[in-house]
């Protein structure tokens, strides 16, 4: 899988580099846990990296490491990092891109300490403006 943050159209190499996400939350979230949560933040980095290593996320989605929204978030699924931990999961909202294969659409992240995720709106909103930039051909 190739990973991308929205709205930027670069591709992130989890086992190269940093993430850098001057317009979206992703990379900051990521840095941030970087900082406060140095053991949260290396199993985000390499649940990345063996992401990255994979074109089929059937496995993910069968042991519940990525979950995938019902019709209503038509579209959108989530990683979680890890299944579930006292201390918080971590979680990246995502699409899978429309017009290329095996690439994934980050679109926010968040640590999440309650039941009830906080940016779930945030992360379906910014899923339909990327299928409205898709569509006007701004971004692939």
């Amino acid at each position: 899988m190739k990973f991308k943050f929205f709205p930027n159209v670069q591709f992130f190499e989890a086992e190269k580099a940093d993430p850098k996400d001057e317009t979206g939350d992703v990379g900051k979230e990521i840095k941030d846990l970087s900082r406060h949560r140095p053991d949260l933040y290396l199993r985000v980095k390499s649940f990345l990296k063996v992401l990255s290593a994979v074109m089929d996320l059937s496995p993910f989605l069968l042991n519940e490491q990525i979950y995938k929204f019902p019709k209503e978030y038509d579209g959108l699924y989530e990683m979680r990092i890890p299944k579930q931990a006292k201390g918080g999961v971590f979680r990246i909202y995502f699409c899978m891109a429309i017009n290329e294969i095996s690439t994934l659409i980050l679109l926010c992240a968040e640590l999440k300490h309650k039941k009830e995720p906080m940016k779930l709106g945030t992360a379906f909103t910014k899923l339909k403006r990327y299928r409205e930039l898709v569509k006007q051909g701004v971004m692939q």
